[in-house]
């Protein structure tokens, strides 16, 4: 049995998330930079509350896609702040 951090669908859901959250805030369609989203992935693969947080917007957002409307950026809450803060922090060690 694999961990929760270790599963594929886990590691899915956070990526779209970091990415969705990179978003919104860069106001561009495009992932953060090389090795910063992986660094936010692997911040949120080791919190239990960050990620079940995360896999619970992404159930959420795959039951609308099917839908015509644009997708909607996640709600700016703690755990936005909580990522936003990581890529932050991410980019300026990338630099």
């Amino acid at each position: 049995m694999t961990r929760d951090s270790e599963n594929p669908l886990s590691i899915l859901d956070a990526m779209a998330y970091v990415e969705a959250v990179h978003k919104a805030l860069s106001a561009e369609n495009t992932a953060p930079p090389p090795g910063v989203e992986g660094r936010v992935v692997a911040a949120v693969l080791t919190d239990p509350a960050l990620l079940a947080y995360v896999r619970q917007w992404a159930e959420a957002r795959r039951a609308l896609e099917a839908g015509l409307e644009p997708p909607v950026p996640p709600p700016i809450d703690d755990s936005f702040r909580r990522v936003r803060d990581l890529l932050r922090v991410a980019e300026a060690g990338a630099r």
